[in-house]
């Protein structure tokens, strides 16, 4: 009775590992595009709203005094909301750079990660996540540090005065926190996968011997 010796071929990782990621990044790639596009459009559209309140509703001069004390009120909350949608410009437009250069650094790994280049392709994704994480944090922290979710309000003290939109400011800061870490963790856990995936075996990772047929028997 011989046992004859069979040598172990490697297998291949899958190619579709690497393609699957081209094929994700370029989704990311159109999501890029309509950031751009929305961070461009958006203060274009913003330029159009007239800061004087006057321009959308003259001063009643001949007015009562409650006409008077209506139209003020109302010049107020006009005022604050310009202010307010100036003070989204900026954010906007770090917005804008940011999507410019995630799109184009995702632009380029498709080819790469297409056509099997791990190392290259591997690292262009990871520097496309790392930048991607450092923008929705950056973005996240003007939104609610620097700009606000929305302008400051005072609905006057029967309706609570600035404590209710100060707490859901608060609670919705959480939330977004919370979403950016849940988001970025899944995509943390998908970029590992395909690292694992694509890694090529070698000599040292001997497979398991359960999973081997029993030498033939002469």
């Amino acid at each position: 009775m011989a046992y004859e010796e069979t040598p172990y071929s490697i297998p291949e990782p899958s190619p579709w590992w690497l393609r699957g990621s081209a094929i994700f990044m370029s989704m990311m790639c159109i999501g890029m595009v309509l950031q751009a596009i929305s961070g461009l459009i958006t203060p274009l559209y913003l330029d159009l709203m007239p800061d004087d309140y006057s321009e959308l509703e003259p001063f009643p001069e001949d007015g009562s005094q409650e006409e008077i004390d209506n139209w003020t009120e109302n010049e107020i909350f006009w005022s604050q909301t310009i202010d307010y949608v100036n003070s989204l410009e900026n954010m906007l437009f770090y917005s804008v750079i940011y999507a410019i250069i995630l799109f184009f650094i995702g632009l380029i790994s498709i080819p790469v990660l297409w056509s099997g280049n791990r190392d290259l392709g591997l690292k262009m994704t990871s520097m496309w996540f790392v930048i991607y994480v450092i923008s929705q944090l950056h973005l996240t922290s003007m939104l609610y540090l620097d700009v606000g979710l929305y302008p400051d309000y005072d609905f006057g003290s029967e309706a609570g005065g600035t404590a209710i939109p100060d707490f859901i400011e608060s609670i919705s800061l959480l939330v977004s926190v919370i979403q950016i870490l849940f988001c970025n963790t899944i995509l943390f856990a998908f970029l590992a996968l395909v690292y694992s995936k694509t890694k090529k075996q070698t000599n040292f990772d001997i497979p398991s011997g359960f999973h081997n047929s029993p030498p033939s028997q002469d």
